[in-house]
């Protein structure tokens, strides 16, 4: 299986150093890594022209900030038309172990032969970089019949959602259900696109293959961090998540946005003015049309 790794940065080029090695430094070498330059205003596009790659590689600046899911549709897109056969999606603050694709490739082989299909995905066990902790915001959402595989003497359960911290997508999994939707901008892009793939087939967790999320803090989105400096994120959040609520019909996904909205506003202290912003781009999200392209090299 050819597999291209598939970056995205934005103005983070000290953390993309760090990416880059890992991904050269796998036991399992990488046959390409695609990076995607979201027109970066710091020095990363210098950084990428002067840098001496021992993958193959190709770099492409986009004209303008498209965010994390108009990167990722590039990038994938790009990969997709290279002919590879998997596409090792990560953000730049993602620093993979050096034994962190071989584990996703043996497992994505194995479940083939066990299970009769492959999965759309494989997804690592992301730890915080400062202890090793889980990182929170980077659990994968098993299926209800997860364990499945291990009752067939597998290692791996199956998941139905994960983040776009080192996640193996197939080919396969492109070709039947598109690109990541890149009007979402950023936040939710990757639970929705690992969703759409797992009701194609479903994904797997290998614990074995463990990437470092350099992040600030250990903390998965809460609706009380809420505060005027990055209210915009949320904003994306909510309305991607009641958008593809309404594409998945799944009146079940909406009501856990607006349950934990209540709960994690609840002694919060986050001001109303915020919480009515934050519900108005929920309703927006009930008329926003959740794009699902297909590659350039087969529309």
């Amino acid at each position: 299986m050819k597999v291209s790794a598939v970056v995205v940065t934005y103005n983070r080029r000290e953390l993309l150093e760090k990416t880059l090695a890992g991904l050269e430094a796998q036991e399992r070498p990488l046959d390409h890594i695609v990076i995607i330059d979201n027109a970066s205003t710091d020095d990363t596009a210098d950084y990428l022209a002067a840098r001496p790659f021992t993958v193959p590689h190709t770099v492409k600046r986009l004209a303008e900030n498209t965010g994390g899911a108009g990167g990722f549709a590039a990038g994938i897109d790009l990969a997709y038309g290279l002919g590879f056969d998997a596409f090792w999606v990560m953000d730049d603050d993602s620093v993979c172990r050096p034994s962190a694709l071989a584990p996703l490739l043996r497992d994505l082989e194995d479940a083939e032969e066990r299970l009769g299909f492959l999965p759309s995905f494989a997804c690592s066990l992301v730890v915080f970089q400062k202890d090793g902790s889980v990182c929170e915001m980077n659990v994968p959402e098993t299926t209800w019949d997860w364990a499945r595989p291990l009752a067939l003497g597998a290692t791996y359960p199956l998941v139905k959602s994960a983040s776009f911290v080192s996640c193996l997508v197939t080919r396969e999994g492109v070709h039947a259900v598109g690109l990541p939707s890149a009007n979402f901008f950023i936040w939710y892009d990757d639970a929705e696109y690992t969703q759409r793939l797992s009701k194609f087939r479903p994904g797997i967790f290998v614990a074995d293959s463990v990437v470092d999320h350099y992040i600030p803090q250990n903390r998965g989105v809460n609706w009380g961090d809420v505060n005027s400096s990055n209210i915009w994120k949320f904003e994306h959040g909510a309305r991607n998540q009641i958008a593809s609520a309404v594409a998945f019909r799944s009146p079940t996904l909406a009501a856990s946005l607006l349950e934990n909205m209540l709960k994690q506003w609840r002694g919060s202290g986050v001001p109303v003015r915020l919480r009515l912003r934050l519900l108005k781009s929920a309703a927006r999200g009930l008329t926003f049309k959740v794009e699902r392209n297909k590659p350039r090299s087969v529309r």
